[in-house]
């Protein structure tokens, strides 16, 4: 057993390193093509795709729910070897979707519509080319939305090189799109939404083919299962709350920025999110290539593997995510003004809440897979869906009397914190996860390693009275100097410790006797 986690563990770090490199590469092209687009679209146009794509999305929130079920699925069946069921799963969660993507066109179609016609803020002369835009995102999201069981099955399977692959392809893609809007003859939002489309629709075909390939459980067969379509469809019912209050708070802040600042405002919304994704993705890298031991740990009952991935996950995704965040928000104008020029107001201070709030999200992930391990999520879900669901008139009602678009990013990043406390004793409940070690282990330590790797950087960018790039390189620096050491001194365990001094020692070793050689 011993030696199957060590195996494990490599592929872990392995995964882990392909989905780095697609970060990378995604993050480098994904920033120059927002900055591309946002030049071609113009402010107004391009709060207008935010906020047109924003609406199909909380319709979404019935795919998010079923996209949990089938990895959670998927994955447990990967962990019992159990082909003939994985593959009856793989079956049901592709009729479910299909079923999903029809309802999610039905819903676009009618009560979306609605909302198009009669509430949505659109510049004047721009009605058209937002219904076209409008009809062009409800078949991406009815694609991706059939799509999901033949993701869930790579990311099931940890072949994180041919994720990484799929989703350079689409980066790439889209930065020709970018490039190419300034030449074309006609409505350059129509075009873009139009692209955006079509490029989807081919990574989708990509993924598809590849899935049935290479995986002996993807086989979509002529079935009908009552009691797995009733089993899989009622542990989605409880993901809905889940799903349905966090979609609906994130793409709601959207509409009420929309309503009460209208589309400039969504542009500046727009940017911090993404920025927001880059950062993002640090966490979700290494958690991606966590979740599915996670999972078959919980399936094969290694309650002890299942609490240390569980607690490390926590907290190196939180350090990662630090390590990137903490430049980004000191030196926020600087990088906003080299990378985009000439940015919408309100924009620095959106990126700088956004990224306090999703480094705090990156301690909630692993929780989050932990229930979905479990499939105990019903009480989980509703005490989610009701803090949501609570904080959506708190919000609106604060920025109405504000008048400050800011006031609607510190409701989101109050309402985080309050479901990290949750989520921890409602966990601790559901799966005996041990509270006190949590709070020791997990919560002391990022706090310690923010607070104490926060000091010299800041001090060193209060004192040097003129940014640029001179402050922004020692900034940068000194700021991932001051989070790798804090880590490794005080976040760490001496455990962790050893093995990364051991690892670091063996390849001086190497180096010094290949040199010699």
């Amino acid at each position: 057993m011993e030696q199957q986690h060590i195996s494990d563990n490599k592929r872990m770090a392995k995964n882990t390193v392909y989905m780095y490199a697609r970060m990378f590469v995604t993050m480098l092209i994904g920033l120059y093509t927002s900055r591309v687009v946002l030049a071609s679209l113009g402010f107004e146009d391009y709060g207008l795709y935010n906020v047109v794509g924003g609406i199909i999305a909380m319709f979404g929130f019935l795919n998010g729910a079923m996209t949990n079920t089938t990895s959670r699925y998927i994955t447990f069946y990967l962990g019992k070897n159990n082909l003939k069921r994985l593959q009856d799963v793989f079956s049901t969660a592709f009729y479910i979707h299909l079923l999903i993507a029809v309802i999610i066109v039905v819903l676009g179609e009618t009560i979306g519509l609605w909302y198009v016609f009669e509430k949505l803020v659109v510049p004047e002369g721009r009605f058209m080319a937002a219904m076209w835009l409008y009809q062009f995102t409800i078949i991406t999201a009815a694609a991706n939305i059939i799509s999901v069981p033949f993701n869930a099955s790579i990311i099931a399977h940890e072949k994180m090189s041919t994720y990484a692959i799929l989703a350079i392809i689409d980066s790439v893609s889209k930065l020709v799109i970018a490039i190419s809007i300034v030449h074309v003859p006609f409505d350059r939002l129509i075009y873009y939404g139009l692209m955006i489309m079509l490029v989807q629709l081919m990574n989708n075909a990509i993924c598809w083919v590849y899935c049935t390939k290479r995986f002996e459980g993807v086989r979509i067969k002529i079935l009908f299962d009552r009691p797995l379509f009733k089993e899989m469809f009622g542990f989605t019912g409880w993901n809905l709350f889940g799903n349905f209050s966090h979609v609906f708070f994130t793409q709601g802040l959207n509409l009420i920025l929309n309503f009460f600042c209208g589309t400039a405002v969504n542009a500046a919304r727009g940017i911090a999110v993404q920025v927001e994704g880059v950062v993002r993705q640090f966490a979700t890298n290494i958690q991606t290539a966590i979740n599915p031991q996670i999972i078959k740990s919980y399936a094969q009952s290694e309650n002890d593997r299942f609490f240390s991935l569980i607690f490390a996950s926590s907290r190196y995704c939180f350090y990662l995510l630090f390590l990137l965040a903490l430049p980004i928000i000191l030196e926020a104008d600087f990088l906003l003004t080299l990378w985009l020029g000439v940015f919408p107001e309100h924009t620095i201070n959106f990126l700088r809440i956004t990224l306090a709030t999703v480094t705090l999200e990156a301690l909630v992930t692993p929780m989050f897979m932990a229930n979905l391990a479990s499939g105990k999520v019903k009480i989980y879900q509703i005490v989610m869906c009701v803090i949501s669901v609570l904080f959506i008139p708190i919000t609106f009602y604060a920025i109405k009397i504000t008048k400050v678009p800011e006031t609607v990013f510190i409701c989101m990043l109050l309402m985080t914190i309050v479901e990290i406390i949750a989520r921890i004793f409602i966990v601790h409940y559901q799966v005996d996860l041990p509270k006190g070690q949590y709070f020791k282990k997990v919560i002391l330590n990022v706090f310690l390693v923010a607070v104490c790797s926060s000091v010299l950087p800041v001090l060193i960018h209060i004192q040097m009275p003129f940014s640029g790039w001179l402050r922004f390189i020692v900034v940068g620096i000194v700021s991932f100097l001051s989070v790798g050491l804090v880590s490794f001194y005080i976040g760490a365990n001496k455990h962790e410790r050893l093995i990364v001094k051991s690892y670091v020692l063996a390849r001086i070793k190497s180096y010094v006797t290949h040199n010699k050689q």
